[in-house]
Order: structure tokens, then sequence, then C-alpha cells
């Protein structure tokens, strides 16, 4: 009973060992995408950077523009459901919305808020080097 259990554990873990030197990519200044985008979208923004830090960093910000941007989105579907309706069902419902969008937002400010106040080059992945030299990009 226990044979099967160790072989299959020992097959995963060849499995796991070999195959991403397969799958490596081959980069020949730092961080680079698997898959080329397409050179007039956002997305090759993103992907123009040369370290994993500024792709992070980049990431990050995308990530908070597309939460706010969400978040004015579903509070002008909240305003719209409440000046829609009559009934007090919706109404209570468009409130509840609209607090959970304003939660949604103050969340998003304050993730970036605390980051930018415990270290700005926190997101940039070599925090160490960055305290070390006395230099920071953020």
């Amino acid at each position: 009973m226990l044979r099967p259990v160790l072989m299959l554990i020992g097959l995963n873990l060849f499995i796991l060992g070999f195959f991403p030197l397969l799958a490596y990519a081959q980069c020949t200044n730092g961080f680079c995408p698997l898959a080329p985008a397409p050179p007039s979208s956002r997305l090759s923004q993103l992907y123009s950077a040369n370290s994993l830090g500024d792709f992070m960093n980049k990431l990050f910000t995308a990530a908070l523009s597309i939460g706010a941007i969400l978040a004015v989105m579903r509070l002008a579907w909240a305003g719209y459901l409440y000046m829609g309706t009559d009934a007090w069902s919706k109404k209570g419902q468009a409130k509840e919305v609209i607090g959970d969008v304003v939660l949604g937002i103050l969340l998003l400010l304050s993730i970036w808020l605390i980051l930018k106040q415990i270290n700005p080059c926190l997101l940039d992945l070599n925090v160490l080097q960055g305290i070390q030299e006395g230099t920071c990009r953020g």
C-alpha cells in the first residue's frame, strides 16, 4: 500500500523538477515575457520592462487602475439602480452596493498608501539593495 504512494510522490517530484527545465525561456537581459505582445497595446508597454521588479511595479499600478475603474462603474450602476426605482427594497440594495464600493475604493487606496509608507521600493523586489545604496526610484 505504501509503495504505490511513494512511487507516485517520486514521479511527481521528477515531473516538477524536470519539465520546468524544458520550458525555460531563453532570455538575454533579465525578465522577458513568454509570448510577444502586440506592439501598439498597453500590454506591450507593460512587457517593455527589463527586470521583474519593473514588471511587478507596472502590474501593480495596472491592477489598482483596473480596480478603480471597476469601482466607478459599479458605483454608476448603483446610482442608476437607486434613482431608477421606487421600491424600497431596490433602494436598500443600491445603498448596500454604494457602501461596498466605497469600502473597496478605501481598501485599494489603503493598499497603495501602506506600501508607500513602509518603503516606496517595496515592489522593486530588490529592497535590500535600495536600502544599502540609499537610493530608490519611488
